[in-house]
């Protein structure tokens, strides 16, 4: 009589700590849609999941397919100066 009584009580904690998941989980849902909604910032789980989406689809060395083709937006014009020692740098390292 006891072990039944036993997995009565386990079972209905078991049900409630499910339920209360679920309602917690309905809760965030609704908060964090609202939130999307009215700031326009993704939640963080969104957020977590697109960059480990990201993560998979990366080849070995580090680029994705989509990135592996060359387009004229990748180039970029970069200004060049010639840098001069510094003396004091020098004596520093001497």
């Amino acid at each position: 009589m006891g072990q039944v009584l036993f997995k009565l009580l386990l079972g209905i904690f078991g049900l409630f700590l499910m339920l209360g998941m679920v309602l917690f989980l309905l809760v965030y849902a609704v908060w964090a849609s609202l939130k999307w909604l009215l700031t326009g910032q993704k939640p963080q789980v969104a957020v977590v999941w697109q960059r480990y989406r990201e993560m998979r689809t990366q080849t070995a060395w580090g680029s994705t397919a989509s990135r592996s083709t060359t387009s004229s937006d990748d180039i970029v014009d970069v200004e060049v100066r010639e840098v001069h020692p510094d003396p004091l740098q020098d004596k520093l390292l001497k």
